[in-house]
């Protein structure tokens, strides 16, 4: 196993899918190449793991006569950090074995497993994407967008890392600025909403509600509408205890005269109480005479009536009750303080944001000056690498641009620019490069960066289109250099490019007779040492 090996491809098991009735591949660590005549199902392997690696599942790649199709792939690594990886994501796996099987049903939803636990077909595509890279026909667009050529052009530089603490920075950033526009959002649709609070408080204030208050009133009125009936009784009391000729309090003194005059007669206890009814009466004499006194201002009932009435419309107003309309007030009060809270929210984010956007931005430069030295190392070492893939005269520039906006990734733009033909001048790759070439310039990328890259399998199709002869020698060459770092696995028609190889799997098929019913099966053969150039000899180039 190589050194700065992370993860890699061990087998590979098919049951029941096309033309394959029940084969197991065992993959070599470094270079295998999957040779085999035209129709014999080599691409069905490289249809097999993109299905391992999340792809849709086609029913009609269900062997005839299955009710189901089983693939299962098996990877090894001891690489702590393959295992945290799957830790993290749930699927955990002992030993050194990770685990991914895909079940295609002719009936009913495919099902996908990883490390003997379901999961979606989705956790494979992202698991793939970290570990897997495959080189193809149509992958080979992507080496046309800018933003995968800034891929590469950090993990030439060694930036990944930089790159990763710069998004974590950069994503707080578009947190915040997304918070603020919520928050403008919002504020914007309070203030109509405030509006209309602050009238409702204001109309409360005039009153300032409370039960005690509304109870008062209500007491105060009724003494004022009672007032003539109110005073004849408080008087009628009045006259009766003190003010009469004869009356309570005259005849308790009598009495006390009486008793105090023939002492000995009636007790002392008697006596006492008779005092203590004398002192009540006295008090209730008094508080008869205030109330008879008492300032009953009639010119002020109407304030009163009209408060009182100010209490009934603002309860049909606010909830039917005192209560109600109380606990409405403090409500209102609570959501208009919650206004000005925003404001200060606004403001606090807003200092955030300027203040991420500086730190950002001087980050971003770091990576442009960075950026900016690399480019000029990576063209040079990517012009050497196509001339050896016989592009000759090919030159490759990368040029570094800064853009006036920050992005996820700083604020650099890429433009790769490509002179394939010596004196024609400069175009963008994406203008100018033919299939053939764009798989010559990737494979130079991969075998620049299979050193330091994260991927740890490579899956080459048709990589050997359209080119043989010294051309293919050198795509062999390059193959075998990337295995070095990586575990590489490509499809090839051509013998100059399979004796690179560690390890043929030569995919050939034959036919079984099946309940009296010729069958068409694939099978592997898989060949390794002195025994390739047999194989490779039989094999017919492509020119």
């Amino acid at each position: 196993m190589k050194t700065n090996e992370t993860l890699y491809l061990k087998s590979l098991n098919l049951q029941n899918f096309a033309t394959f009735e029940n084969q197991e591949i065992k993959f070599d660590i470094k270079f295998n190449a999957i040779v085999g005549e035209t129709g014999s199902g080599k691409s069905l392997i490289l249809d097999a793991l993109q299905i391992i690696f999340g792809a849709r599942a086609d029913k009609k790649l269900i062997r005839k006569n299955a009710e189901f199709s089983t693939i299962e792939a098996v990877f090894s690594s001891n690489d702590p950090k393959i295992k945290n990886y799957f830790n993290e994501i749930g699927h955990p796996f002992n030993g050194s074995e990770i685990v991914v099987k895909r079940v295609i049903f002719a009936n009913e939803s495919s099902k996908s497993y990883l490390n003997f636990q379901s999961c979606s077909a989705s956790l494979l595509t992202a698991f793939s994407k970290r570990f897997v890279d495959l080189v193809g026909q149509f992958e080979n667009q992507k080496l046309l967008s800018e933003d995968y050529q800034l891929i590469l052009l950090d993990s030439y530089a060694g930036l990944n890392s930089d790159i990763s603490d710069y998004q974590n920075l950069y994503n707080q950033l578009s947190g915040y600025k997304k918070d603020f526009t919520d928050l403008l959002t919002e504020k914007n649709i309070r203030a109509q909403r405030e509006d209309y609070i602050r009238f409702q408080i204001e109309e409360l204030e005039k009153l300032t509600p409370s039960i005690e208050d509304e109870l008062d009133l209500l007491k105060k009125k009724d003494m004022i509408l009672n007032v003539e009936k109110r005073q004849q009784t408080l008087g009628s009391l009045a006259s009766a205890i003190s003010d009469d000729d004869v009356n309570l309090l005259g005849l308790l003194k009598n009495c006390l005269n009486r008793a105090e005059k023939n002492p000995g007669i009636v007790a002392e206890e008697i006596i006492t109480k008779l005092y203590d009814v004398k002192s009540i009466l006295e008090d209730v004499s008094y508080d008869l005479s205030k109330d008879l006194n008492a300032n009953l201002d009639e010119e002020n009932i109407e304030d009163i009536i009209d408060r009182i009435d100010f209490y009934q419309r603002l309860k049909r107003k606010f909830g039917g009750s005192t209560e109600e309309m109380i606990k409405t007030f403090s409500e209102f009060r609570a959501e208009l303080n919650s206004f000005s809270q925003v404001d200060d929210k606004i403001a606090l984010i807003s200092n955030k944001i300027n203040d991420l956007e500086i730190r950002c931005a001087s980050f971003a430069q770091e990576l442009h000056n960075v950026r900016l030295i690399k480019c000029e190392e990576l063209s040079v070492e990517l012009t050497s690498k196509v001339q050896e893939l016989k592009m000759n005269g090919a030159s490759l520039k990368i040029m570094v641009h800064k853009s006036e906006n920050l992005g996820p990734k700083g604020f650099s733009r890429i433009d790769f620019i490509a002179e394939t033909n010596p004196g024609e001048g400069f175009f963008k790759v994406r203008e100018i490069a033919s299939g053939g070439e764009l798989s010559r310039i990737l494979l130079s990328v991969r075998q620049i960066l299979s050193s330091n890259d994260t991927i740890s399998v490579f899956l080459f199709d048709e990589i050997d289109t359209g080119i043989g002869g010294e051309t293919a020698i050198s795509i062999g060459k390059s193959l075998q250099s990337v295995s070095e770092y990586s575990q590489v696995l490509a499809i090839t028609h051509l013998p100059q490019i399979a004796s690179f190889a560690t390890q043929l799997i030569n995919v050939s098929k034959s036919t079984k007779v099946i309940d009296d019913q010729p069958r068409t099966i694939s099978i592997i053969n898989q060949v390794i040492g002195e025994k390739k150039s047999d194989i490779v000899k039989a094999m017919n180039p492509i020119h």
